[in-house]
C-alpha cells in the first residue's frame, strides 16, 4: 500500500507540474521537470504582510516573472508583485 500511495502522489505531482508549465506560457510548455523546478517552483521571492494580507514580492528583473504571474493569474490566485 505504501508503494501505491507513493506512485499516486508522484503521478499527481508530475501532472500538476506539467499543467503549471502549460499555464505559464509557450516557453515552458515542453520544459523538463528540472527546468520547471529551477524556473518556477524555486521562486526567489518573499511573502510580506501588509494591511493584514499576504503578498508575494518577486524581484523586478527575474526572467521568469511574467510566466509565474501568468500561471498564478490563470489559476485565480492573486499575486501582487
Amino acid at each position: 500500500m505504501a508503494n501505491a500511495a507513493w506512485l499516486a502522489l508522484a503521478v499527481l505531482t508530475h501532472n500538476l507540474a506539467r499543467a503549471i508549465g502549460i499555464l505559464a506560457g509557450s516557453q515552458l510548455q515542453r520544459a523538463t521537470m528540472a527546468s520547471l523546478q529551477r524556473k518556477l517552483f524555486c521562486v526567489p521571492g518573499r511573502l510580506v504582510h501588509t494591511a493584514r494580507r499576504l503578498h508575494l514580492r518577486l524581484p523586478e528583473h527575474w526572467p521568469w516573472r511574467t510566466a509565474f504571474t501568468t500561471a498564478l493569474n490563470i489559476l485565480a490566485i492573486p499575486a501582487r508583485c
